[in-house]
């Protein structure tokens, strides 16, 4: 990577922070007329990992439960582009969790090639209220599980 994105403030101390990876390939359907994966699609490689995390860490099955009032959502969400991904490229996604506060975390993505740092991301994700649609605070048990590597 040439030059990293404003979030990153040193990149080789922020890519060791990396303890969560998932792995992807990619679809024939995910690339454009050029062979190359849509932009769009880096997004819901994001939100795959983002999930896959989530449920590793044992937090998703809870905001899933019919009963539930939290749900989380996507309050914004960044991609910067640094390598071409290919039809049937392995890739490899980490995840973690670069802030968490009261009722939001910042999200960090990268997403490689082999070694080749193909795109790096970030977003915040916050805990609302179901019926309210206001930011609700994340359990002590949640803030927890989110901490742990």
């Amino acid at each position: 990577m040439k030059r990293p994105p404003s979030y990153i403030e040193n990149y080789e101390s922020w890519e060791k922070e990396f303890t969560y990876y998932t792995d992807i390939k990619v679809r024939f359907s995910e690339t454009d007329a050029f062979g190359h994966v849509n932009n769009t699609v880096a997004f819901v490689y994001f939100e795959q990992a983002r999930i896959d995390f989530l449920e590793q860490k044992g937090i998703m099955k809870e905001w899933l439960k019919s009963d539930e009032k939290r749900l989380i959502v996507t309050a914004d969400l960044q991609c910067n582009y640094h390598a071409q991904i290919k039809y049937g490229d392995q890739l490899k996604i980490g995840v973690k969790v670069d802030y968490l506060g009261t009722s939001s975390m910042d999200v960090h993505y990268i997403v490689k090639k082999e070694e080749e740092v193909c795109l790096t991301g970030r977003g915040t994700i916050v805990q609302i209220d179901a019926v309210s649609g206001k930011a609700t605070p994340f359990s002590e048990a949640v803030k927890t599980k989110l901490s742990a590597n």
